[in-house]
C-alpha cells in the first residue's frame, strides 16, 4: 500500500532524528523518531495500521511478554510487525508498522490507558485484555476508571473479537458487553484490587475456581479455554477440549504460562496452526531484557521487571530459595512512578531468610519495608561498582537475581549489548 506523502516525510524526518538519538547515546531512538513523524503526520499511524493490524495486547502486568509470545507464535506465517522493546505508545507502534514489510500483519503491544484511542487508529481483528491493577496512579488513574474506558470502547467496536482473562473482575466488567467475547481462565493471583464488585461495590465472594458477587449476581464468565497449572509448568486447555503441554516454555513462571494461554486463545481466532504456534512459543528465551542473564559490574544478573504489587507478588514466586541473596532496585523517577508508597503492599515477607541488597534512589524506602517484613536489608547505593561493599559470597554466585523498577531496570538493560533474541 502507497502511503501518502506526508506519511512518508515525517517517517522519513523520524528516521533521521533516531538515528541521531542513537548516535548520541540516548537509546534505540524508536520513541524519539515516532514522536517526530507522529508530529509532521497525526494520522500516520492510522494510515499504516490500514488493515493489517491482528492483535492488540493490553494489560496493567504481562503485556510485553504476551505480545512478543504471540509475535513469535504468528511468525509461523511470515513477518510480524510488533515492537521488540516494549514500545506501546503511539509512537512506538508506528515506528515498529514502519519497520516491517507493508504486508506484514501486526501485533501490538498497547498501555492501558491508549487503549480506547488505538483501537478507533488501528481497527484491529483481536483485541487481548490480560489483567488490571494498580499501577502508577498519577499517570494511569484508578483501576475502576480505565475499566470504564474500555468498556465504553468495546461498546463502540462491535466488530472486535475479544479474548478476556475471566477470572480478573475487572476485566470481566469492561469486556463483558462485547459482542464476540472468548473467555479464558487464566487466574489472577493478586486479588486485593478487584475484592469489590466494579458495578455495586459489594465485595466479592471467591474460591479457588470463581469469583460471584451477592449484590448484583455477576460472576466468573463461563471459560473457553483454561490455564492448568501443577506448580512447575502448565497446560493450555483449549476450547474443544484439546490439551498443549507448556512444559517447553523458558520464560518461567505460572504467570507466563497464563500469557501464553491468552495467546494460543487469539492463534485460534486468527487461524494458525496451534501446535506450531506453542512450539514457536518455547523459542522465546528473554523478552526486552526480561529474564536475561547480563554481566553487572562484577556479578552476572538475571533481569527481572516489576513495577506494581500485582507484578512483584508473581515474580516472588520464581526467585531462588532461601538463603540465596537477591538485588532489589526502586525507583520513583517519572516512568517509575512518583509515589513508592505501594511497597507496603508487596508480600516482601516470602523473603525472609535471604539477605536482600536494596538499591536504586528509594532504597531507604525499600529497607524500612524489608525491616517491617522481617527480612535482612543490605543497602547498596551502587551493588555493581568495582569494589561496592557486598554480603559475603554474593560475589561468589554464578548468577544472582536482580529484580528491579522500570528506570532501574532499563539502565542495566540498555548498558549491555544483549542478543536479539533478549531484546
Amino acid at each position: 500500500m502507497a502511503h501518502s506523502l506526508r506519511t512518508r516525510t515525517a517517517l522519513a524526518a523520524g528516521s533521521l532524528a533516531a538515528c541521531a538519538s542513537r548516535l548520541a547515546g540516548r537509546g534505540e531512538g524508536q520513541i524519539i523518531g515516532g514522536t517526530v513523524a507522529l508530529k509532521l503526520a497525526p494520522d500516520a499511524l492510522r494510515e499504516l495500521a490500514g488493515d493489517r493490524v491482528a492483535a492488540l495486547v493490553s494489560a496493567t502486568n504481562g503485556k510485553t511478554s504476551t505480545t512478543r509470545l504471540l509475535a513469535t507464535a504468528m511468525s509461523q506465517l511470515g513477518p510480524v510487525a510488533s515492537a521488540t522493546t516494549g514500545a506501546n505508545m503511539p509512537e512506538g507502534m508506528l515506528w515498529a508498522l514502519s519497520r516491517a514489510p507493508a504486508e506484514a500483519p501486526a501485533v501490538l503491544e498497547v498501555d492501558e490507558a491508549w487503549l480506547p484511542q488505538v483501537v478507533d487508529q488501528t481497527r484491529p481483528k483481536v483485541v487481548l485484555l490480560g489483567n488490571l491493577s494498580r499501577d502508577q496512579l498519577d499517570r494511569m488513574s484508578e483501576v475502576a476508571m480505565l475499566a470504564r474506558k474500555w468498556r465504553t470502547m468495546l461498546e463502540a467496536h462491535p466488530e472486535l473479537v475479544v479474548v478476556a482473562n475471566a477470572d480478573d473482575p475487572i476485566v470481566s466488567y469492561a469486556a463483558e458487553t462485547a459482542k464476540n467475547v472468548v473467555w479464558v481462565a487464566a487466574g489472577q493471583s493478586w486479588t486485593a484490587d478487584s475484592s469489590v464488585c466494579p458495578e455495586c461495590g459489594t465485595l466479592l465472594t471467591r474460591d479457588d475456581t470463581t469469583w460471584s458477587c451477592s449484590g448484583c449476581g455477576r460472576s466468573r464468565p463461563w471459560a473457553a479455554w483454561a490455564l492448568e497449572w501443577n506448580g512447575h509448568s502448565g497446560v493450555a486447555l483449549s476450547t474443544t477440549g484439546e490439551r498443549f503441554d507448556l512444559a517447553g516454555l523458558q520464560l518461567p513462571g505460572r504467570f507466563n504460562a497464563s500469557n501464553a494461554t491468552m495467546a494460543l486463545a487469539v492463534c485460534d481466532e486468527l487461524g494458525l496452526d496451534l501446535q506450531k504456534a506453542v512450539d514457536l512459543m518455547t523459542t522465546v528465551i528473554a523478552v526486552s531484557g526480561r529474564y536475561a542473564v547480563v554481566p553487572a559490574g562484577e556479578l552476572k544478573v538475571r533481569l527481572l521487571l516489576a513495577k506494581n504489587p500485582a507484578g512483584w507478588t508473581e515474580l516472588l514466586d520464581i526467585m531462588p530459595p532461601a538463603p540465596t541473596p537477591v538485588i532489589i532496585m526502586i525507583n520513583s523517577n517519572v516512568a517509575d512512578g512518583r509515589d513508592p508508597s505501594w511497597l507496603w503492599d508487596v508480600p516482601f515477607e516470602r523473603l525472609r531468610g535471604r539477605t536482600v541488597i536494596a538499591s536504586g534512589n528509594r532504597r531507604l524506602d525499600l529497607a524500612v519495608r524489608l525491616l517491617h517484613a522481617g527480612v535482612d536489608a543490605f543497602v547498596s547505593e551502587d551493588p555493581f561498582a568495582p569494589g561496592a561493599d557486598l554480603p559475603e559470597g554474593v560475589r561468589n554466585l554464578d548468577v544472582i537475581d536482580c529484580a528491579a523498577t522500570y528506570t532501574a531496570f532499563q539502565s542495566i538493560r540498555t548498558a549491555q549489548a544483549l542478543p536479539e533474541e533478549a531484546r
